[in-house]
């Protein structure tokens, strides 16, 4: 079962922050500048965590992970231009 994760993250450097964001774009939903909401397996987070880490700069970066469980993702709250997207698990049987 995927999970919905909240990534965030402050990246130095122009370059490695475009890619960073490019990457998370095919992954999930932007929804602030440096933040995005990603649905992901147990299974995914380790492959998921090893590029992210790849893709930043530990010494001059921070990159966080927050899992959102479905209790606070029912009583989360949005407002602005950017909304969150409900997520829905998909099931292939």
């Amino acid at each position: 079962m995927r999970r919905l994760w909240v990534v965030s993250y402050d990246v130095a450097s122009d370059r490695r922050r475009a890619r960073l964001a490019a990457w998370l774009l095919g992954k999930g939903d932007r929804v602030l500048e440096s933040v995005f909401e990603c649905a992901w397996s147990a299974e995914q987070m380790p492959a998921v965590r090893a590029r992210l880490v790849q893709l930043i700069d530990p010494a001059e970066d921070h990159l966080r992970l927050a899992p959102v469980c479905a209790a606070c993702r029912e009583v989360s709250l949005a407002d602005g231009r950017h909304r969150a997207r409900q997520h829905t698990c998909l099931w292939v049987v």
